[in-house]
């Protein structure tokens, strides 16, 4: 039992070997993301409208903001890691740079369910 599950686990790790590293990195980071926000709309459905809406944009700012960080996946690197990295460093440029980012998509998420919200609104109002 012990060699076939070191023979499934060495074959899906020759798999890996495949893809460039990168790759790997961006492939997990956005399918965990996806995942992650399917479930957390899932949740939040169940809350009144604006309550759900404004905490799933929370969840997503925090979730794909991006970042800037050091390394070869840097550019993919969510926010929230560098704002707890800043944090945990006391390096005040690094908390505000990657706090502004995660406000500045929680703001444009805001904008845009005001926006659809008196959109669908309308839409309503007009075929009544």
């Amino acid at each position: 039992m012990l060699e076939t599950l070191t023979a499934i686990w060495s074959n899906i790790l020759s798999v890996l070997d495949q893809f460039p590293e990168e790759n790997v990195a961006i492939i997990v980071y956005v399918t965990g993301t996806i995942i992650a926000l399917w479930c957390w709309y899932r949740l939040m459905s169940r809350l009144p409208n604006p309550v759900g809406g404004i905490l799933w944009i929370v969840a997503f700012a925090v979730l794909a903001t991006p970042s800037i960080s050091e390394g070869p996946n840097s550019a993919l690197a969510p926010a929230i890691f560098g704002l707890i990295f800043g944090v945990l460093t006391k390096e005040q440029v690094l908390i505000w740079s990657n706090l502004s980012l995660i406000l500045f998509v929680i703001g444009i998420g805001l904008l845009m369910g005001f926006c659809w919200s008196k959109y669908t609104a309308n839409k309503t109002a007009r075929s009544v």
